[in-house]
């Protein structure tokens, strides 16, 4: 299990470098090899790999949905969250919740995200990060509703609960940072129809975010892309998107792509910006290489 675990680290740094698409295989191949142990275990040593299981589901999940495919990540996402149930893992349960959670907010059930959310605060973590992932998901539960107020008030909980962490930077939901946070921040001011703010919050954590993690510095520059054209700043809108492409090519991220693309739709008004033309350029040089 030991072996699983480091072997998982290694991977989700990879990820972070070069993107799903080069270890997807491997996850699959290992999560075989984790089935066959669990299967000829018994007692608490079964328990414990069918928890290894379940992170190991859980990350084929989130390496499905970079891909673009969102029926098989949602598929081992339910894997994670039955696997991690039967094992007694209260801890992952909650986190998986979250991840739920979070999925709904990009989906068309998005009236679920504050039931997913207090699903997971209802698990009992007892980890700060992963309490403060769970009330980042019920922020943006109430940003479905409109409720501007509540919305504020998680997320100043998941602030304080990120940085009651301290030095404590390893661990399930260790990326939930306060950069992570003021990145959700800005999402959640973003269906609030508030671009200004998302602006300003995806730009703290940009300034705040590693450089090595290069798949997610392109999510967020997309998204700054798009809260940059709602708030009718094109030339801005396009330099992010560009640098977004960036990371989505290098990266194969399908997700940071789409993003882009939605940037892109929404420039679709200031077609002689010379940055919004170089954009367009560079699009559909990307689509035809695809």
């Amino acid at each position: 299990m030991e072996h699983f675990a480091a072997l998982r680290s290694v991977l989700v740094e990879s990820d972070n470098r070069v993107g799903a698409a080069a270890i997807l295989p491997t996850a699959r191949q290992q999560l075989g090899h984790i089935a066959g142990y669990r299967r000829a275990a018994r007692g608490s040593l079964r328990d414990a790999l069918l928890s290894t299981e379940a992170r190991w589901a859980e990350f084929a999940g989130w390496l499905s949905d970079d891909m673009g495919d969102r029926d098989a990540g949602e598929w081992w996402l339910a894997q994670a969250l039955t696997m991690s149930q039967e094992a007694g893992d209260m801890e992952f349960t909650a986190y998986v919740f979250a991840r739920m959670a979070q999925r709904a907010s990009d989906a068309a059930d998005q009236d679920r995200v504050l039931g997913l959310a207090r699903a997971a605060e209802r698990a009992g973590s007892i980890r700060e990060q992963v309490r403060a992932f769970a009330a980042v998901q019920r922020a943006h539960g109430h940003t479905v509703e409109g409720d501007t107020g509540s919305f504020r008030a998680a997320i100043d909980e998941a602030h304080h609960l990120a940085a009651a962490t301290g030095t404590d930077g390893g661990g399930l939901g260790a990326f939930c940072t306060t950069a992570y946070i003021s990145a959700q921040e800005g999402e959640g001011w973003l269906r609030l129809g508030r671009p200004g703010a998302a602006v300003r919050c995806f730009g703290e954590a940009l300034d705040a975010w590693p450089e090595t993690y290069r798949r997610e510095r392109g999510r967020y520059l997309a998204r700054t892309a798009v809260a940059h054209a709602g708030a009718d700043e094109p030339g801005l809108a396009a330099a992010a998107a560009l640098a977004a492409l960036n990371l989505a090519n290098l990266t194969r991220s399908v997700r940071i792509q789409r993003e882009v693309a939605i940037a892109g739709r929404q420039l679709a008004a200031f077609p002689t910006e010379p940055g919004v033309q170089q954009l367009n350029a560079a699009l559909a040089a990307s689509a035809a290489s695809s």
